[in-house]
């Protein structure tokens, strides 16, 4: 099989699956960037103030490690393209598919809560609302969306490019107002948004907002936390965070 789609080509289904399968073969450890998106996930789920065993679904799950945490609030089911990933997330109290999410047909109103992390840009451009619209279908009338991914400018800001950081098959990267005009289109209402995790990128505007020498100073006279709590509010995190409501 090709690794090139013939009308996209991007690469193939079966490429992404095969990447997939290789990258969660092995034991990764979570790593701080990882552990500063999942604490963004859960600020939000706490704000919504979950009721009592909901029902939750980890929408491109990987490993299965957040699966595992968030199976712990209520019945969890992660869902991965990978089926050697879902064959090894040996986490008991969660449920585990292998998908492909262009093919399947997703069960209605079956969720209280959708989680979606660092998915939507590796999926086509053209499907990525098709995406959030799956997403929509699998939450009952009012549940929610938490949804994190790379922030398209910070990316592009990042020393050699933000490329560099990944050798995944598929990046196709939002900004913040992409993202929610794609959310708001899927039938989504916007209840909140930030970014997470400051400090990385160089180039243009950033220079100055993650630079050492200033947020030294900010540091020393009592503003260095205020300064980041607003560079985050500004969306100039790495990743970007939002939750949303099925309207």
């Amino acid at each position: 099989m090709t690794d090139r789609d013939q009308t996209t080509g991007s690469p193939s289904i079966q490429a992404q699956h095969d990447y997939y399968t290789e990258r969660w073969r092995k034991l990764q450890y979570v790593t701080p960037l990882e552990l500063a998106r999942l604490t963004g996930v859960f600020r939000y789920l706490d704000r919504i103030g979950l009721q009592p065993e909901p029902k939750i679904c980890d929408l491109g799950c990987g490993a299965g490690w957040g699966t595992n945490i968030l199976g712990m609030f209520g019945p969890a089911t992660g869902i991965d393209l990978s089926d050697v990933s879902v064959a090894q997330a040996r986490y008991p109290h969660c449920e585990f598919l292998s998908v492909n999410l262009s093919e399947w047909e997703p069960p209605e109103s079956a969720f209280d809560v959708v989680v979606s992390q660092e998915v939507i840009e590796h999926i086509e451009w053209a499907d990525q609302a098709k995406y959030l619209n799956l997403a929509n279908t699998l939450l009952k009338p009012g549940g929610h969306l938490v949804l994190t991914t790379p922030n398209k400018p910070t990316m592009n800001a990042i020393s050699g490019g933000g490329r560099s950081w990944s050798n995944q098959p598929l990046e196709n990267w939002l900004d913040a107002s992409e993202l929610k005009a794609l959310l708001r289109r899927s039938g989504f209402e916007i209840k909140a948004q930030t970014s997470v995790t400051i400090g990385i990128a160089s180039e243009g505007r950033y220079r100055i907002v993650n630079s050492f020498k200033l947020n030294q100073l900010l540091n020393a006279i009592g503003l260095g936390r205020l300064w980041r709590s607003a560079a985050l509010w500004a969306n100039f995190g790495l990743h970007l965070v939002v939750l949303a409501r099925k309207a």
